[in-house]
């Protein structure tokens, strides 16, 4: 996977992460330099859905993609900003608009819907 594990306007570039694993058969990915950002791909390369863990292995991170490789919606679980004391991790969420990073909206807290549609992922937490 190229850099973001992006497509890159169709350009080759150097992979920027590795698959470390499955959880509930989404494919877990890790940078390959683990002194990077431990945040997902802003594209997809060969799956709809991907998970980050942070350094000490729990769920940091989920997002789904379309068929276009966008990002549509997230799941995250570390500090965000107006809904969590600093450094706190807290469950959220985010929809986009429409498909694409740039698209992506406010963090809302978690609902108890998505939170059981999607346990399966929270590893360590």
């Amino acid at each position: 996977m190229g850099g973001r594990g992006t497509f890159a306007s169709g350009n080759s570039v150097p992979y920027a992460y590795e698959t470390i694993g499955k959880i509930g058969g989404v494919k877990v990915l890790q940078p390959i330099d683990s002194s990077k950002s431990f945040k997902l791909p802003e594209e997809a390369h060969s799956s709809n859905s991907y998970i980050v863990l942070d350094k000490t292995g729990v769920f940091r991170q989920y997002r789904e993609y379309n068929a276009q490789h966008l990002p549509t919606f997230e799941i995250g679980y570390h500090f965000e900003q107006g809904l969590s004391k600093h450094g706190e991790a807290v469950f959220h969420y985010h929809e986009y608009s429409s498909p694409g990073v740039e698209h992506r909206g406010k963090a809302q807290p978690i609902t108890p819907e998505i939170y059981e549609k999607y346990k399966e992922y929270f590893k360590g937490v």
